[in-house]
């Protein structure tokens, strides 16, 4: 199957969509032979097929145009979409996607500073954590996020940033009055508060010997890792009823939550006491995966 060419129906640039293909993880994915079956019985659905074709069509004229629309919106009304739904919910059955006892992740999930290495990273975590909570600019902080990612300087030097984020009372409530997604970072009062210095991050990679671009995903991980055992130790100590006359709630994720932002989240704050369920829910899990 043609991952490429499939990705630039959808108007990817045909270098991106190459890179993407690339990918190691999509790549042992895709040579799964339960997944290849199952995408292929989904593309021989024909909705779906009806549905790729006036895609092609539209993409080879250009991309989607105004009129596009309306006619998209008639050819899904016709369709037996139950049926496409369900073969392509199957399509990832069993494939890393499987339904999973949050309760019993959050019990097995024990984060751990394995070396002195990281023990003097969770140190430096946990320094710059209290500094940026005490220069917080908003008294009615109401939500916390630890995110990382890859980024790259001009000259395209890979670095590493490791950043947080608040959201206060104020912009919740007004996130919740308009339907916002309120638990992602994007709608928050701050998205991008304060990073934290180049030089402990630098130490443990170097101590850890991680290559950001080739380690990116292991790194990421383990970066959560530590941030995480950082968040539990903040909270034994009591630091944000401290500083702000409550247990504060830390989120540990960058873009995209996913069920393993849950279980960090429940195991590093303590319990599941200070998250909703619309939390959970963009998270990835339905309302029975929240039952204790």
């Amino acid at each position: 199957m043609d991952l490429s060419k499939l990705m630039g129906m959808f108007g990817f640039d045909a270098e991106d969509a190459q890179k993407l293909t690339e990918d190691p993880q999509l790549q042992n994915m895709m040579q799964n032979p339960e997944m290849q079956n199952a995408v292929e019985q989904a593309m021989q659905n024909p909705a779906v097929m009806d549905m790729m074709q006036t895609f092609d069509g539209m993409f080879a004229q250009g991309g989607v145009m105004p009129d596009d629309v309306d006619s998209i919106m008639d050819r899904v009304k016709g369709m037996e979409m139950g049926e496409m739904f369900s073969q392509l919910g199957d399509m990832f059955g069993g494939m890393g996607f499987d339904e999973i006892d949050l309760d019993e992740e959050v019990e097995a999930y024990e984060p751990e500073a394995v070396d002195a290495g990281d023990r003097a990273f969770v140190t430096e975590l946990k320094a710059w954590l209290k500094d940026a909570l005490t220069d917080l600019p908003a008294a009615d902080v109401c939500m916390l996020q630890i995110a990382y990612h890859l980024g790259y300087f001009e000259d395209e030097t890979p670095c590493g940033d490791l950043w947080l984020s608040y959201n206060t009372a104020q912009t919740d409530a007004e996130n919740r009055a308009k339907s916002a997604e309120r638990w992602h970072f994007a709608n928050w009062t701050d998205n991008y508060f304060r990073s934290i210095d180049d030089e402990p991050l630098t130490e443990w990679l170097e101590s850890q010997g991680y290559d950001l671009e080739e380690d990116d995903e292991d790194l990421t991980q383990r970066i959560y890792d530590l941030a995480a055992l950082a968040v539990m130790e903040l909270h034994r100590e009591k630091f944000t009823e401290q500083r702000f006359g409550r247990k504060i709630p830390f989120i540990i994720e960058d873009y995209e939550f996913n069920q393993k932002t849950a279980i960090r989240a429940v195991k590093a704050n303590g319990g599941k006491e200070l998250f909703d369920s619309d939390f959970f829910a963009e998270c990835g899990f339905e309302p029975d995966d929240q039952e204790a």
